[in-house]
């Protein structure tokens, strides 16, 4: 049995490598192709000359006398007032929500949900569900909000 397995074997690599052989002696990577395929010239869109035909400066002539002087820029007036350096900052702003938590569902205050007012205070909300919650029981939810906490069930 062992001498069958080797000549399949050798039978086998033989046949490989002759295989190859051939392969490698007739193929031709180029035999059919005569180059890129044909197409029409390129034609321009738009046929600007690269020289003006006309020298754009003829018929100006130079000025007869001197330039006249530029203007120095006007000195800065005192009355403008100056600008405030703590502006922007450090104060909470008009739209902002007082709750950073939506007291409702517990999630992050979405900006893009329109804010309820509780006692004078922007309320915001975490998902499309929490308004009408809000607005059925705004006692139950809005001392919790005001306290930047979630309302346990």
């Amino acid at each position: 049995m062992k001498t069958h397995l080797t000549s399949f074997i050798a039978a086998f690599v033989v046949g490989c490598l002759a295989a190859l052989a051939a392969r490698a002696a007739w193929f031709q990577p180029y035999a059919n192709h005569s180059g890129p395929p044909a197409r029409p010239a390129y034609t321009q869109m738009v046929t600007n000359p690269a020289a003006p035909a006309v020298d754009p400066h003829a018929g100006h002539t130079a000025p007869a006398g001197p330039a006249a002087p530029a203007l120095a820029p006007a000195p800065p007036t005192a009355s403008a007032p100056a600008a405030d350096p703590h502006a922007g900052h450090g104060a909470m702003k008009s739209g902002a929500t007082v709750n950073a938590v939506c007291a409702i569902c517990g999630m992050d205050v979405d900006p893009s949900i329109k804010p309820a007012t509780y006692q004078g205070k922007l309320v915001g909300f975490g998902c499309r569900m929490c308004p009408p919650k809000f607005a059925a029981d705004p006692e139950r939810y809005g001392p919790a909000a005001l306290e930047n906490r979630v309302v346990s069930n």
